[in-house]
C-alpha cells in the first residue's frame, strides 16, 4: 500500500484509477467497476466536483490505504461495508444460435418454394440456319429460335445451372426462381466457333457460344452455365468444335467462362450390344483424351450416344464407374437423350443411372410445351422453385412422401416442408371481396483467355495460340 500516491475518478461509478511509485515513474493501475458508485466523502476526498470533471488528488498513505481496503471489502462481499453501494445489475440471458440450417425468411405462401420438383435438361446438338431453299436438318435448332429459348426462358422465371451442379444438389438459384440445365452434343462446329484476326481469335456471333455471351451481357442474372458432351479427337471423329488445332483451347475457355465438359464415348457408337470391356473403352477412353487436351476439366457427367442404353441392365453401372487403360473413371449421373425433365436431386424419383433431358424442337413435348406445362400447371408433374438457400430443401407438406429425407440431411441440409395454404410456415388468411377475412372449416385451394468472355482474362495456352475476343 505504501507505493501507492494518488487516484484519479471521473465520479460516475465507471473508472478508477490509481497511481503507485515504481522507482521514479508514476506507473498507472485501471479498474473497471461497471455499475459500482463510489462516496468520496467517506475516503476523504473534496466535495463531488461537476459530473463529467476529471480530477488528480494526492493522498498521504493512510487516505490511500483506507480507500484500498474499502475497494477490497466492498469487492469481495455482497454488500457487507458501506463504502461501496453496489445498483442492480441485470445481465441478459444469450440467445443460444441454433445448430445447423434453418428455414430462410421469406413468405412461403407467396412464392411457394419446391424443392423437389423437376428440372428442364435441354439437349441441343447443331444451332445454324439451313441453307437457303432447303428445309431444316434433324437435330439442329436455327439461330433465331435458339436465341428466342433463351428469351422464354429467362422471361419464366428460369436461369441456367451446369448439370453437374443439379445432378449433385448444388443448385444456387434466387429464391423464386428454378434451375434449368442447357446441354450440347457432339461439339460440333455451330456451337463453338472462332474467327481469326491478325492478333486474336474472336468468338463467331452466332455460335451458340457466342449467343449465349450476348444474353449474359444483356441479363447479367443469366450466368454463363452450360454443359458440353464432346467427343475427343479421334480415327473417325474431327478435333472438338471442328476447327483444327483450336479444341483444346476452346475446352478451356469453356472451363473459365463457367461452363463444363461432359462425356460423350470417343466414337459415338451405339452402346445396346457393346461388351463390358467395350463400354469401358469408349467412356474410359474418351475421358482419357478428353483430360489430355484440357487437364483442368472436371468430368463428373455422362450422356450416351443416341440415348441407348446396354440391353444388359447389369452393365448399366460402368456409365457410372469403370477403368480403362489404367485411368478410371467415375461420373455422377448418366443421361438418356429424351423426353422429360429430370427429378429434383433430393426426390426419391431421382435415379443417377438413368435420367432424360428436353429436346430442342418445337410442338409436344418440345423444349417451349415442357416449360409452358410446368408454368401453368398441367405438367402432371411439380416445377422445382428454389426457396434461395442451398442448404435448406423447401417443400410443400402435401409432398413430403416424395423427399429423399435421409439424402438431404446426409449432405448436411435441412428437409423443410411447410404448409403451402393454412396452419403455420407460410399460412395467408383468404379474404372475401370485401376483405374480411372468410370462415373456413377446412385449409383453402390458392392460386398458384479468350477475351470477351464473361470472366476469362486474356492468356496463351500456347506459344502459337492467340487470345480469342468476342465478335462484334
Amino acid at each position: 500500500m505504501r507505493n501507492f500516491v494518488g487516484l484519479m475518478t471521473n465520479f460516475r461509478g465507471k473508472i478508477v484509477l490509481l497511481l503507485y511509485n515504481k522507482g521514479n515513474q508514476e506507473l498507472p493501475l485501471y479498474i473497471a467497476f461497471h455499475n459500482y458508485s463510489i462516496d468520496s466523502h467517506r475516503i476523504g476526498l473534496s466535495p463531488r466536483p461537476p459530473r463529467n470533471e476529471r480530477i488528480f488528488t494526492v493522498f498521504s498513505p493512510v487516505i490511500v490505504r483506507r480507500f484500498a481496503i474499502s475497494l477490497a471489502c466492498s469487492l469481495s462481499l455482497s454488500g457487507g461495508c458501506s463504502l461501496l453501494s453496489r445498483r442492480q445489475v441485470v445481465v441478459p440471458t444469450p440467445i443460444p444460435t441454433p445448430a445447423g440450417p434453418q428455414p430462410p425468411k421469406i413468405d412461403f405462401a407467396r412464392i411457394r418454394p419446391n424443392e423437389l420438383g423437376v428440372i428442364p435438361v435441354i439437349m441441343y446438338h447443331d444451332i445454324k440456319d439451313p441453307k437457303p431453299g432447303n428445309k431444316p436438318r434433324p437435330l439442329t435448332r436455327s439461330i433465331a429460335s435458339f436465341k428466342q429459348d433463351l428469351e422464354v426462358l429467362y422471361k419464366a422465371g428460369y436461369r441456367p445451372v451446369n448439370l453437374s451442379d443439379a445432378v449433385n444438389d448444388r443448385i444456387d438459384v434466387p429464391t423464386g426462381l428454378s434451375p434449368v440445365v442447357l446441354t450440347f452434343d457432339d461439339a460440333r462446329a455451330s456451337q463453338f466457333q472462332l474467327k481469326e484476326s491478325a492478333d486474336s481469335l474472336q468468338v463467331e456471333s452466332n455460335c451458340a457460344v457466342g449467343i449465349m455471351d450476348a444474353f449474359h451481357k444483356a441479363h447479367p442474372d443469366w450466368p454463363m452455365r452450360a454443359t458440353f458432351f464432346i467427343l475427343p479427337k479421334s480415327k473417325t471423329t474431327m478435333e472438338p468444335f471442328g476447327q483444327l488445332g483450336q479444341g483444346g483451347q476452346k475446352i478451356d475457355y469453356i472451363l473459365q467462362q463457367g461452363m463444363e465438359i461432359g462425356n460423350h464415348t470417343v466414337l459415338h457408337k451405339s452402346l445396346r450390344r457393346m461388351t463390358s470391356a467395350e463400354i469401358q473403352q469408349e467412356i474410359g477412353g474418351a475421358h482419357k483424351s478428353i483430360l489430355e487436351a484440357a487437364p483442368n476439366a472436371k468430368i463428373s457427367v455422362f450422356a450416351a450416344p443416341m440415348g441407348e442404353y446396354p440391353r444388359d441392365k447389369k452393365l448399366w453401372p460402368l456409365l457410372l464407374k469403370g477403368e480403362y487403360g489404367g485411368t478410371p473413371y467415375e461420373y455422377s449421373a448418366a443421361f438418356t437423350a429424351a423426353w422429360r425433365p429430370m427429378p429434383s436431386p433430393s426426390s426419391l424419383k431421382f435415379n443417377p443411372a438413368r435420367l432424360e433431358r428436353i429436346d430442342s424442337v418445337d410442338g409436344l413435348n418440345g423444349i417451349r410445351d415442357w416449360i409452358k406445362k410446368l408454368s401453368d400447371g398441367t405438367a402432371g408433374m411439380p416445377r422445382y422453385i428454389s426457396d434461395g438457400d442451398p442448404q435448406v430443401i423447401s417443400y410443400p407438406k402435401g409432398d413430403a412422401p416424395l423427399a429423399n429425407v435421409g439424402k438431404i440431411k446426409a449432405e448436411g441440409k435441412l428437409a423443410y416442408a411447410y404448409e403451402p395454404f393454412g396452419g403455420t410456415g407460410g399460412s395467408k388468411p383468404i379474404v372475401s371481396d370485401g376483405s374480411t377475412p372468410a370462415t373456413m372449416t377446412k385449409p383453402g385451394i390458392g392460386p398458384k483467355r479468350i477475351v470477351g468472355g464473361a470472366s476469362a482474362t486474356p492468356g496463351a495456352i500456347t506459344e502459337t495460340a492467340k487470345p480469342v475476343t468476342r465478335g462484334r
